[in-house]
């Protein structure tokens, strides 16, 4: 089933989506929902796949994900601009019946927090986790790189090149503080390089196959679990 922008997925059509007892994939695309739509997740006891594009109310998603947990036969969930809130990562880490996830996260603000809640979801999932695609946008890039410019200009050490990178709020999950190294940024703060997030996750998820996207906004809805084997 699939069913995209409804604004204000009311009672009426959550109970119809509960009825669908049968139902295995499941992809709603900018349909507004609230936590109170993980009760109609828990009455879907065949879901294969799900995939969940923007739409979630503010902390809505970590209800969500502790329901889909529940589910015995889920194991791929594609998770596309969705809204990272406290208490993601324990809700993410919940999902050990998933073993294929996409996940790329809405960076509108506090990006240093959404990383860091992500990566400490995903690390927790090492024993299930077969496939992992990550998508980090190029606009959080740009404004990454920025920052740093910024840093260095009122007068921080200038950090050496290590291309492309992203703010992770410190401590950084599985990650000692030498291992880090990516300069500028306050201190509370990591300015993480790409290079070393990759062998980060590759260290932490060795059963694990991985993919970091680095991709415009405008065409995060185009990417999917589909052709990554």
């Amino acid at each position: 089933m699939k069913a995209c922008v409804v604004q204000e997925l009311g009672w009426c059509a959550c109970d119809v989506i509960g009825s669908l007892e049968m139902l295995e994939s499941l992809e709603l695309g900018e349909c507004t929902f609230g936590a109170s739509f993980a009760g109609v997740l828990a009455r879907l006891a065949r879901l294969r796949r799900v995939r969940l594009e923007r739409g979630t109310a503010a902390c809505g998603a970590p209800a969500l994900l502790r329901a889909l947990a529940t589910r015995p036969l889920l194991t791929r969930l594609e998770l596309v601009n969705i809204d990272v809130k406290p208490g993601f990562d324990d809700a993410l880490a919940a999902c050990r019946n998933v073993q294929r996830l996409l996940i790329i996260p809405t960076y509108v603000s506090q990006s240093a927090t959404t990383n860091r809640q992500v990566l400490s979801g995903v690390l927790r999932l090492a024993a299930s986790l077969t496939h992992l695609m990550w998508g980090v946008t190029i606009e959080l890039l740009r404004v990454t790189e920025l920052f740093i410019d910024q840093c260095e200009q009122a007068g921080e050490p200038k950090r050496r090149d290590v291309g492309e990178c992203i703010p992770v709020l410190k401590p950084v999950p599985g990650c000692r503080a030498a291992e880090a190294g990516g300069g500028a940024g306050p201190p509370q703060v990591e300015i993480l390089p790409l290079p070393t997030l990759q062998r980060l996750l590759s260290q932490q998820l060795p059963h694990t196959k991985l993919k970091l996207l680095r991709i415009p906004f405008h065409a995060t809805w185009r990417q999917s679990l589909a052709d990554f084997q």
